[in-house]
């Protein structure tokens, strides 16, 4: 492609208060999603991981890392950009900051496209640029070299030397989602908002902490959830799991008029009944959310894995499902409408269905059921401790 993508990850996260490149995203360290992403694409990827010191922490890291000039470290972003550039002959030059957890390959590629004789693209969200989601020619490099000699680590001062080709948001958005330049994280309340955690402490703000793997289905009526929950559930139990289900039900659990009812309309805190293939636990509880849900059932059943069907608008995890038999039109139009419905895009992790969806994510038809098996084993054993904010 002739362009290497440096992945910037030499911050030390003072505002966030826990290192960025380590926040646990999906199984894995951030910073590692986002070189696996690029590397998939086809980009020779680096991580330049700021000062020699502070580098060293990356050691593990499955990529090149460079650090910072000693000339110039600690100078930030600048610093990070001029030792990307340094250890690649690349003509250009692709700038990923690591607390961009949507950071988008197919853009990056579309944005070098649009270079021409220019020493940069630049993409804006409104009126603000994303110059670390950009590409940099090297006809850059002399003039990055003069902005950091002059001391000033600006990276606006930097963009104020180029020939810079600025690209408006209406423009890259027909190209990738706008999470990919919306999503930073760079405050506690950033790791909430877009499901990511850190390893070392939990996200703040009324957490609920469960000791197993939480994973719902989503999906409008008739689109196969029950049966696919159903099939897996049996794969499960099959291989020895125990496993939970809550289904999401819009009506009402009891009848008015029945003793359970009336029991509970006296005062009850709980109504069991008991029959003769099982009892029913009922709690006058009304609209809980899925969370709390969940905190109550793990309270009173040992579990390995809870399946959740519905709650669309929960933080919970989840796979959306489309019907096995909409058209590509319909599932496409299906997919969008559910979309809108899910605040926090980061929450799903798989589709059931046949779409050519746009988002980087792991795609099952209804039956293949032991391929989806074998995927929430590998998810449950990766997110064994899954935190959910309320």
């Amino acid at each position: 492609m002739g362009m290497t993508v440096v992945v910037l990850a030499g911050g030390k996260s003072n505002r966030l208060g826990t290192d960025k490149a380590f926040l646990r995203w999906q199984g894995k360290p951030l910073l590692l999603q986002i070189v696996e992403r690029f590397r998939n694409f086809g980009f020779s990827v680096i991580v330049a991981g700021g000062p020699q010191d502070w580098a060293q922490r990356l050691k593990g890291i499955d990529a090149p890392i460079v650090a910072d000039l000693p000339a110039h470290e600690g100078f930030g972003p600048l610093a990070g950009i001029e030792a990307g550039f340094l250890q690649t002959d690349a003509k250009l030059l692709g700038v990923v900051a690591c607390d961009l957890p949507f950071a988008d390959p197919k853009l990056l590629s579309w944005l070098s496209e649009q270079i021409g004789d220019a020493d940069a693209v630049v993409p804006l969200v409104g009126d603000e640029p994303q110059p670390l989601h950009a590409i940099y020619s090297r006809s850059s490099l002399p003039h990055l070299v003069a902005q950091l000699e002059s001391q000033d680590r600006s990276v606006k001062g930097f963009l104020k030397r180029l020939k810079v080709v600025w690209v408006d948001e209406a423009k890259w958005k027909e190209v990738a989602d706008p999470s990919c330049l919306r999503a930073h994280l760079n405050e506690p309340e950033d790791l909430e908002r877009w499901g990511v955690f850190s390893q070392q402490t939990k996200p703040e703000r009324h957490a609920l902490r469960f000791p197993l793997p939480v994973l719902a289905f989503v999906g409008f009526s008739n689109s196969g959830k029950t049966t696919v929950m159903e099939q897996l559930l049996q794969r499960l139990k099959a291989k020895g799991y125990k496993v939970a289900v809550i289904k999401h039900h819009h009506g009402q659990i009891d009848t008015h008029g029945k003793d359970t009812w009336r029991f509970q309309q006296a005062g009850a805190e709980a109504v069991v009944l008991v029959a003769s293939d099982g009892f029913a636990l009922l709690s006058p509880k009304a609209s809980l959310t899925a969370e709390q849900a969940i905190k109550h059932l793990t309270k009173h059943f040992p579990v390995d894995l809870v399946l959740v069907e519905g709650f669309k608008g929960s933080s919970l995890p989840k796979f959306v499902v489309l019907p096995p038999k909409a058209t590509t039109e319909e599932a496409r139009q299906l997919f969008s409408q559910l979309m809108a419905q899910i605040e926090d895009k980061s929450t799903v992790v798989g589709l059931i269905g046949h779409i050519e969806a746009t988002l980087d994510l792991p795609q099952f038809s209804h039956d293949e059921i032991d391929r989806l098996c074998e995927f929430v084993e590998q998810w449950a054993r990766e997110n064994r401790f899954f935190s959910l904010g309320v």
